[in-house]
């Protein structure tokens, strides 16, 4: 385990005093050892970690995770997160406490299609937030059969997929064939 420095106990034990002091800091200081317990204290201080600090494999997961935990963590961290998985993790946080599904992943960036995938089944709107490499058929038509699709969902994706036309409009007819049909157990 890493010691710390006294100038990285100095650092620390004025963020306990004051938590924008990480902000004010010289790049040279935000240290590994500083910039956990910077997020630890504030979780939006993760924006200001520097890059060749959090870009360090485990050490930037650690630090990113523990801006997840911080008590002031909120969505904007989640920009913030260079980890697709940590990412994700928070993504689940969020919708844990019940955030809206298009609000949380509006805050993230769509780095793979397994993200893509599950923002757009929680959320037909979210086919909006999906980058175009990321936007394929498969996720065009998961948007259409979620649950909250729409006319303005169905106009984003035709315009994209024009062949799944076909596919929303035997699904209109299916809920209006079986409207008030009652099942017999």
């Amino acid at each position: 385990m890493n010691t710390q420095t006294e100038r990285e106990m100095k650092d620390i034990l004025q963020m306990v005093e004051d938590k924008n002091y990480f902000y004010a800091l010289p790049e040279y200081r935000k240290t590994v050892a500083v910039s956990l317990a910077a997020v630890s204290l504030c979780g939006k201080n993760l924006e200001y970690v520097p890059e060749n600090v959090i870009g360090k494999e485990f050490e930037g997961r650690e630090i990113c995770r523990a801006a997840l935990a911080a008590k002031d963590a909120d969505l904007s961290i989640l920009s913030c997160i260079p980890f697709p998985d940590v990412q994700r993790e928070g993504v689940q946080q969020f919708l844990g406490n019940k955030e809206p599904p298009f609000i949380v992943y509006s805050f993230a960036d769509m780095q793979d299609a397994q993200m893509a995938q599950e923002a757009v089944k929680a959320d037909a709107y979210c086919i909006q937030l999906v980058p175009d490499k990321l936007l394929t058929r498969n996720l065009c038509r998961t948007a259409l059969h979620s649950p909250n699709t729409d006319e303005q969902v169905s106009k984003f994706v035709m315009e994209r997929f024009p062949e799944l036309k076909n596919e929303r409009t035997t699904d209109d007819e299916n809920i209006r064939q079986y409207a008030g049909v009652k099942i017999k157990f």
